[in-house]
């Protein structure tokens, strides 16, 4: 009996080995089909949840809006007094021109101010003779005019006393003829008022032109003063110099571009989105940024404005649909980003590569 059972113990013990064996081996694919489908659930989750709010680019980058510096007036460079890569503050000195020549032409443009002036003063003395030189002939034709009565009267009453037999022809023609030299006189001071009335306008004609071309030298002492401020050139904005272009002793003229200054502090992120990721983008949006330049470092932005167009609209070329080649091109809309927790803004170039994560639900 116990050789019977004894002979039975190691066909019992392969058994319950090989129920053993099979129960791990169905028990795997189970649990990876478990972590599978816990997988697809969390992922399910999280695009729902999450991932459907973000959309991002990557082709993003720092721009600043650079201020290319130019001389208004030709000249050679005398002083330098910035150097490139330099930080400099609006209205700071940069450089100054050799000026005199300009110096020389403001002071020709001041002195003929002055004979402008000096013309307009004689212009205004015969102003004042010509009025008086009506007056006078005013005064002449009032004389004339009470003479010519004094005679008049004169007349007629030796016409009366004539007819009277009172006094003789001879008188009475004497009277006349005084009274015809009177009424010459009146006619030729008649003449003499209209004259000087003629002149007078005349003048007064000739002081509004020279009060025009003295209104015209005084705008040019401004024009060549403007010119000779020029001299020193001036910074417009602050940032850093770059792109230093020119030397001491060099020649300028108002085409040349001396040098760039860049507003770093203002610069800020443009990221080029396709269409079909701004239809629930607006501004104000929060958005995270990534600078490739420093080892994935996160910043925070919000969106400030959207291009008014796409751009391919504002290249050189742009696409022109109707010429029978049509293919269809997703476009991009160039989405301007302010940085707004970067602490050092000095760190910031323009042209680093940036990816962008736009938060929709901001």
């Amino acid at each position: 009996m116990s050789e019977s059972i004894n002979s039975q113990t190691p066909v019992a013990q392969s058994v319950s080995s090989d129920i053993i064996e099979k129960k791990p081996a169905k028990l795997i694919p189970r649990l990876v089909m478990l972590a599978i489908l816990i997988a697809m659930i969390a992922g399910a989750i999280y695009y729902f949840t999450v991932f459907r709010y973000f959309q991002s680019t990557d082709n993003a980058y720092v721009k600043a809006d650079v201020t290319w510096v130019v001389p208004r007036v030709s000249g050679e460079i005398t002083s330098l007094l910035v150097t490139d890569n330099q930080v400099v503050k609006a209205g700071q000195v940069l450089m100054k021109l050799d000026d005199r020549d300009t110096q020389a032409r403001y002071a020709q443009a001041e002195a003929m101010v002055g004979v402008k002036e000096s013309a307009l003063g004689v212009q205004q003395q015969n102003e004042i003779a010509a009025q008086a030189s009506i007056a006078q002939a005013n005064a002449g034709l009032d004389a004339a005019n009470a003479e010519v009565i004094r005679l008049k009267k004169d007349f007629d009453r030796y016409q009366a006393l004539l007819n009277d037999g009172v006094t003789t022809r001879q008188r009475l023609e004497t009277v006349q003829a005084q009274y015809s030299s009177a009424m010459a006189q009146q006619a030729s001071a008649r003449a003499a008022v209209a004259s000087a009335t003629a002149q007078a306008a005349s003048v007064h004609a000739g002081r509004a032109q020279m009060n025009a071309d003295l209104k015209s030298s005084e705008a040019n002492v401004q024009l060549v003063g403007v010119d000779t401020s020029s001299a020193e050139v001036i910074a417009p904005i602050s940032g850093t110099v770059g792109s230093f272009a020119v030397r001491l002793g060099s020649r300028v003229n108002p085409q040349s571009r001396m040098m760039a200054i860049v507003p770093i502090n203002d610069a800020y992120v443009e990221a080029n989105f396709k269409e079909t990721q701004i239809g629930q983008m607006k501004v104000g949006q929060k958005v995270n940024l990534t600078f490739d330049a420093y080892h994935g470092q996160k910043f925070h932005g919000h969106i400030q404005s959207f291009s008014p167009a796409s751009g391919s609209t504002f290249s050189l070329m742009p696409p022109d649909n109707a010429t029978g080649n049509f293919n269809k091109v997703v476009q991009r809309i160039p989405v301007r980003i302010v940085i707004d927790d970067m602490p050092d803004r000095q760190k910031l170039r323009p042209g680093l590569s940036v990816s962008a994560e736009v938060d929709l639900r901001s």
